[in-house]
């Protein structure tokens, strides 16, 4: 089976764990996911299947969705409600106004900073966050750049002290620590009490499939409910090629681009990664650079 999976991963299971399930699922090894979800978060967790697995480095670039709830007056070593609770002042919490909220939640749209939580996946001397955290040894990651597209505030309860907001946010953001920081910004301290990804790499909460709707499927089913691997590239561009370049392009062959014009901006090499085509087949992914043109990055045979 190649392509993707739009799968609604439950709250209580790790990404790893909905990886082994689908792996038995589907009968194959090649099963990777994208955008880890933390094991309480719930909703949209794209899985990569046979040749899908080489884009999921690209797939994990595109801007993601959440819907997300802050206790205020609860403070917890993993910055969410499971950790272990170090200040709680909910019996004592001061009066915030929901004008507070808003000003503060405006600070955080746009390009910022943002230092990732003790207990992460974030490397540090070759070593995870986590694992550091675990032995009772402080260390702290580098900061690093985030972008937050949209931050909105859909409910706020103030005599219980929950935010509820919707947030469009770049890879690598910890939403957790935006509740920390929010809390710290309102004087009050918070946590993240709930978390659901309702968009990644393209896909959305409405199309979702649960595992209980897979596990009913049987294999020609399951084989349906894929993606064609393109779904997971929908953010990147596209560069089209004619027949005999498309071939070049499937063998490696650097020359495959020779007397293409070049993009509009491609500045970064995040703006210069395009999903090449030949007509409506995805070939695979090409890096568009100033200095070297175009390079052949990916090939899906």
């Amino acid at each position: 089976m190649n392509g993707i999976l739009n799968l609604l991963k439950p709250a209580g299971m790790t990404s790893h764990d909905c990886v082994a399930v689908i792996r038995r699922m589907a009968g194959q090894r090649k099963v990777g996911h994208t955008g880890t979800l933390d094991p309480n978060a719930c909703g949209v967790l794209p899985l990569c299947l046979g040749q899908a697995t080489r884009l999921i480095e690209y797939m994990d670039r595109s801007e993601k969705i959440y819907r997300c709830e802050a206790l205020l007056g609860l403070q917890t070593d993993t910055q969410d409600i499971w950790g272990t609770v170090f200040k709680d002042e909910r019996k004592s919490l001061p009066t915030v106004s929901e004008k507070e909220i808003l000003n503060v939640l405006s600070l955080f749209i746009g390009q910022i900073t943002q230092i990732p939580p003790a207990y992460s996946a974030v490397k540090v001397n070759g070593r995870r966050m986590y694992s550091y955290a675990r032995a009772g040894v402080d260390v702290e990651a580098a900061a690093r750049r985030i972008t937050i597209h949209d931050l909105r505030l859909l409910r706020y309860d103030q005599r219980a002290g929950r935010i509820l907001f919707e947030i469009r946010c770049s890879e690598g953001t910890y939403v957790r620590t935006i509740c920390n920081d929010m809390g710290q910004m309102l004087g009050t301290g918070a946590c993240m009490s709930f978390l659901l990804r309702t968009k990644s790499s393209g896909l959305d909460l409405e199309t979702a499939l649960t595992l209980e709707e897979l596990g009913e499927m049987d294999v020609a089913r399951f084989a349906e409910a894929l993606l064609p691997p393109e779904a997971g590239l929908k953010g990147l561009r596209r560069l089209f090629l004619d027949h005999r370049r498309a071939e070049l392009f499937l063998n490696g062959n650097k020359t495959f681009a020779a007397g293409l014009s070049e993009p509009v901006s491609a500045e970064r090499e995040r703006d210069g990664i395009h999903a090449v085509y030949h007509k409506d087949q995805l070939l695979g992914v090409a890096l568009y650079t100033p200095e070297k043109g175009y390079q052949v990055r990916k090939v899906l045979k």
